[in-house]
């Protein structure tokens, strides 16, 4: 009895769960941002100050999907940069429009589809795969025509609970990650490779508060942070 009543019993910590609605899709929301360049410790490069938002215009009917229409707006010194990205939920994922056929630029390889972006329910840090396409292309290299292989490979993870501030306040905010991995081979022989992050932090019933594409040693990161927005 007294070994009994001395041990004690085993805690066991409860599994974190990605609460619903983290990007709150509704025709009008919109999100606006402070951002700047970054260096490879994370640090603000001086004078690179930008600004730019995110706004839901619409809803259009888009390869059998009633996708909502999300215009992405950077205003630099230099000009604006204007992305559209279409998107949708259901089940358990933030469906988005993939199209990487004009990115890689090689003729013949075309990827244009639906993929799981960002998960929407389950537990935190639980890696899924968004997309891995896996394809051998008879290109002409120097006069000789050559399997050229290309392998693109994007995991998506919501892997921690922040809380993160931001010029628009303080927000709790589940930590989405990006990670994109891929190659090219000749004949079996790798002659490029890469790897890069992206990083994206929403807050429930808010939407995403920040985003950070880290530096490389070859290219400085950017990072946007919450200046303010509406949401209904």
């Amino acid at each position: 009895m007294l070994f009994i009543s001395s041990c004690k019993k085993e805690t066991v910590s409860p599994i974190e769960t990605i609460p619903s609605n983290l990007f709150p899709l509704k025709t009008g929301n919109v999100w606006f941002y402070s951002g700047y360049e970054i260096d490879t410790a994370g640090v603000k490069i001086p004078g690179t100050d930008f600004s730019s938002s995110t706004t839901i215009v619409g809803q259009i009917q888009f390869e059998g999907k009633n996708s909502f229409v999300v215009i992405d707006s950077l205003k630099y010194q230099r000009g604006t940069e204007v992305d559209t990205l279409l998107i949708y939920l259901e089940g358990n994922y933030l469906y988005a429009w993939i199209d990487l056929t004009n990115t890689v630029g090689i003729p013949g390889f075309e990827y244009r589809r639906w993929v799981p972006f960002i998960k929407a329910s389950g537990n935190l840090n639980e890696p899924y795969t968004i997309l891995n396409p896996d394809t051998t292309l008879i290109v002409n290299h120097q006069g000789q025509m050559i399997p050229l292989n290309l392998r693109v490979t994007i995991t998506g993870n919501i892997s921690t609970k922040e809380e993160v501030q931001t010029p628009a306040g303080k927000f709790v905010a589940y930590k989405f990650e990006a990670t994109v991995t891929g190659s090219a081979s000749f004949g079996g022989v790798v002659v490029s490779s890469f790897t890069s992050k992206n990083y994206i932090w929403l807050s429930p019933n808010i939407g995403p508060i920040k985003h950070e594409t880290p530096a490389t040693p070859g290219a400085r990161g950017i990072r946007r942070e919450l200046s303010g927005y509406r949401v209904s």
